[in-house]
């Protein structure tokens, strides 16, 4: 009888595994941190249209300046927007299960500043026209280049921002798009178009 204090096991074995099983080697280092103040650094380089997000809560319409929109589907409509967790307009959005999205012109600049501004719900009811939609919710600013009426299509939860999928129940563009063109944003500065690149 033996007691194997003598046995020599191969190296390369631990239970059952070798050392090329992704089970033995080590966990990956995780990835550096990125500087917070370059990633905002170069986010304020990428120019993007300004558009205000409108969603009704009681007899009240609350406006939101956002630039984090884009169209995700053209068949079927849908448009994707991005929203801080402490938006004050995004409690109005959810609980009605509707916004609209105003594509603002460069004249708008004074609005785009007021749906801006930090913190408390900005009213904008006063800049509004009826626009019937699809059900015949008011949520278009007036003068704005487009106007999408939508309907809350999905809902994620994105570390300190909530992405909101709509479902485009109506759209309505302005056929004067060259007086003025589009605000647009870059490098915390509001901007216009200019000349086309030859």
């Amino acid at each position: 009888m033996t007691d194997y204090a003598d046995l020599e096991l191969d190296p390369r074995l631990l239970f059952g595994l070798v050392e090329a099983d992704s089970a033995f080697q080590p966990a990956p280092p995780p990835p550096a941190s990125v500087d917070a103040e370059a990633f905002k650094a170069a986010m304020r380089v990428l120019a993007g249209g300004v558009v205000m997000v409108t969603a009704r809560r009681g007899e009240r319409l609350f406006g939101l300046t956002i630039s984090a929109c884009c169209s995700i589907s053209a068949a079927p409509p849908r448009v994707l927007i991005s929203l801080a967790n402490s938006a004050s307009s995004l409690p109005a959005v959810l609980q009605s299960g509707r916004f609209g999205l105003s594509i603002l012109r460069a004249g708008q600049r004074s609005l785009a500043e007021l749906g801006a501004v930090p913190r408390g719900p900005k009213e904008v009811d006063a800049f509004t026209e009826l626009h019937a939609g699809g059900h015949g919710h008011p949520l278009a600013i007036a003068g704005a280049l487009a106007h999408l009426d939508c309907a809350v299509d999905r809902v994620f939860e994105v570390a300190d921002h909530t992405l909101i999928v709509g479902r485009v129940e109506a759209a309505v563009a302005d056929a004067e798009l060259e007086s003025p063109g589009p605000l647009l944003y870059f490098n915390r500065t509001f901007h216009h178009l200019g000349k086309p690149v030859e």
